[in-house]
């Protein structure tokens, strides 16, 4: 990650680096079916970690997850269709945006390995 002045600059190469990934298993409780292995990464992080950027993968498989944070995400590759508590779905691929608020009840069907960027902002610190 390079730097001018103290702004983080993030390269995309950073962010698409399966190797430098940490395991963010999910947990068994959440796990709707398949197998949806997560790995992901904060690429910056603020001191109160109130916001932050990184990068997520997940392996095919659906799961339910509750946003406690605005998310901002961009998917690289991959495919996914989100549905939120009042039904509504969006099928998203590599080159999608999409923000999901704080609040959302979600359920994540991963039909093609993701890849993501995220941007979250949160009220109360983020530990991941």
């Amino acid at each position: 990650m390079a730097s001018t002045s103290g702004i983080p600059k993030i390269s995309v190469a950073d962010a698409t680096l399966d190797a430098t990934l940490d395991d963010w298993t999910m947990p068994e409780e959440v796990i709707t079916g398949g197998n949806p292995v997560a790995r992901g990464r904060f690429l910056w992080q603020s001191d109160d970690k109130r916001l932050g950027n990184g990068v997520w993968t997940c392996e095919p498989g659906s799961f339910r997850w509750d946003y406690t944070w605005d998310e901002t995400i961009y998917f690289i590759e991959g495919e996914a269709t989100i549905t939120d508590q009042d039904g509504n779905s969006v099928t998203c691929r590599g080159g999608d945006m999409f923000f999901v608020s704080a609040g959302t009840r979600s359920t994540w069907e991963v039909t093609t390995p993701v890849r993501k960027v995220f941007h979250l902002r949160s009220d109360e610190p983020v530990e991941l």
